[in-house]
C-alpha cells in the first residue's frame, strides 16, 4: 500500500452559501450523490448506505466560516483503496459556487490510476447532484 492523494474542483451554478448549506450539513448525503442511498449521522459519526452495505465516516471538521468539510472513512468496499481522508471546501467565484472535493488514501500500485479515475467519477457526480438538489429544492429543475 501507498499514500496517494487526488483532488477535483468544479463550479456551479449556484451561491457559496446554498452550495455549504448542502455540504455544511453533514447528513443528507443521498440526496446529492446516487450510490449513497440512505445517510445518517449520529454526534461525530456519519453512516452511508449503498447496495454493497453500510460505511462510517469520522467527521474532523466541520468550519462554517471556511465552509469547510472534513472526514475519514476507515475502511469501504466500493473503490479499491483504504483510509480516505476527505475534504470538502466551497469558494466563491463570480457569485457562483467552487466546489474542491479532495482525498488522500491508502492503495495498492496497481490500483492507483483506476482509485483515482472512480473518485473523480464520484467527486463529479456529486458536485452535479449538489448544483441538481439545490435548483430542485427552489422549482428551478428542467
Amino acid at each position: 500500500m501507498k499514500k496517494s492523494n487526488h483532488k477535483i474542483s468544479a463550479t456551479i451554478d449556484v451561491t457559496p452559501t446554498e452550495a455549504w448549506q448542502i455540504i455544511g450539513a453533514v447528513g443528507g448525503v443521498d440526496k446529492w450523490l446516487a450510490p449513497i442511498q440512505a445517510c445518517r449521522v449520529e454526534g461525530d459519526k456519519r453512516f452511508c448506505t449503498t447496495e454493497d452495505g453500510e460505511f462510517s465516516e469520522d467527521i474532523l471538521k466541520v468550519d462554517h466560516e471556511n465552509k469547510v468539510l472534513e472526514y475519514l472513512i476507515p475502511s469501504q468496499n466500493m473503490l479499491p483503496v483504504e483510509n480516505i481522508q476527505g475534504r470538502m471546501q466551497v469558494t466563491a467565484s463570480e457569485g457562483k459556487a467552487v466546489v474542491e472535493w479532495a482525498w488522500a488514501f491508502d492503495v495498492e500500485e496497481t490500483n492507483e490510476a483506476g482509485a483515482k479515475e472512480m473518485l473523480s467519477m464520484v467527486g463529479n457526480m456529486g458536485i452535479t447532484g449538489i448544483e441538481s438538489l439545490i435548483k430542485e429544492e427552489a422549482g428551478l429543475a428542467a
